[in-house]
């Protein structure tokens, strides 16, 4: 597959699935929820690590929201867990919308890797697991846009350039009229911060798991041939130029940086890397910031419970040291 990195950070498929016999979550009490966990522990027989969120801090429990392994939802939920392969690539949040929310991660623009990964580990729950299923239906989930094959498709798009042309609305408009959701950094109602932003196919009905994969092939191609043509119009203003030296200079000597701005700015230093205006720094280590920054995900990393007042100065003092 092409490497479309400049623009693609990262590809998610989501398998949502329910254990036939039981209420959805929503319409559970915690001890009815509790019983769902023990039902797949058993079944599960230690085959993979579940992590009850219960049983783990809360600045732990927050970086996996950061980090995108955990949604919202389920951050606010008790009686909920999370099932972790080896290499924590596929994940599955239990008791969140579904009683299963199946989760394969790649970086990149890698579409074809995820779906072998989720395919293989939904095919050893099935083994183990009875699924809500109906044949004419398919998949039976707690919101009905999701049922038939319960899959949602996301790939996370830079687009600094398209945003500086003002062309985002044109291109969001064109892509929602084909069926594709878009949605900022951390989902639903959420923003674009540092020009970062998710699509997702809408249909899960009436489609098979392929048209869905190929459907959301095609628009990322397509946006990410607009953003590369929106970064040639503007690669040679000097304007640009100089906004993307003040921000790798800000980020390289700021003292204090609030994560609003750490996201501007990195998107800028981004973007001047993609576009062989600086070669200061690498892609790995701006999408390594990026993906870390966050307050909790801080604190986990650097094993430092600090006070809410220090949160700008160790995020300056973590993108100085690894930027």
């Amino acid at each position: 597959m092409e490497d479309f990195n400049d623009v693609v950070l990262t590809t998610r498929i989501r398998l949502a699935r329910n254990i036939k016999g039981y209420r959805f979550p929503n319409n559970m009490i915690d001890k009815q929820k509790n019983e769902i966990l023990k039902y797949l522990k058993d079944k599960l027989n230690g085959k993979y690590n579940i992590l009850e969120l219960n049983n783990i801090d809360d600045v732990t429990k927050k970086s996996l929201f950061e980090t995108h392994m955990i949604s919202k939802e389920l951050l606010n939920s008790n009686e909920t867990a999370l099932i972790l392969d080896e290499k924590n690539n596929i994940t599955t949040m239990i008791n969140e919308e579904d009683h299963l929310r199946i989760q394969a991660f790649e970086n990149g623009f890698n579409i074809d890797k995820a779906y072998d990964e989720i395919k293989n580990f939904d095919r050893i729950l099935d083994e183990n697991v009875e699924y809500a299923y109906n044949e004419r239906y398919g998949y039976i989930t707690a919101c009905p846009t999701c049922i038939g094959t319960g899959m949602r498709v996301s790939v996370m798009l830079h687009l600094p350039a398209l945003q500086k042309i003002r062309a985002l609305d044109k291109i969001f408009s064109e892509i929602s009229n084909l069926g594709i959701s878009i949605r900022g950094m951390y989902g639903e109602n959420s923003n674009g911060d540092g020009n970062i932003y998710q699509i997702s196919n809408q249909k899960t009905l009436g489609v098979s798991e392929e048209e869905i994969i190929e459907q959301v092939k095609q628009v990322t191609k397509y946006i990410v041939n607009q953003e590369r043509k929106a970064r040639d119009i503007i690669k040679n203003k000097i304007e640009i130029k100089d906004e993307v030296y003040r921000s790798y200079g800000i980020l390289n000597s700021a003292y204090l940086i609030s994560k609003n701005e750490a996201m501007e700015l990195l998107s800028n230093v981004r973007m001047g890397v993609n576009m062989e205006l600086i070669d200061k720094t690498t892609l790995d280590k701006v999408d390594k910031i990026i993906k870390n920054i966050g307050k909790n995900t801080l604190r986990k990393n650097l094993k430092d419970n600090f006070p809410r007042e220090q949160e700008n100065l160790k995020r300056a003092e973590y993108i100085k040291n690894n930027i």
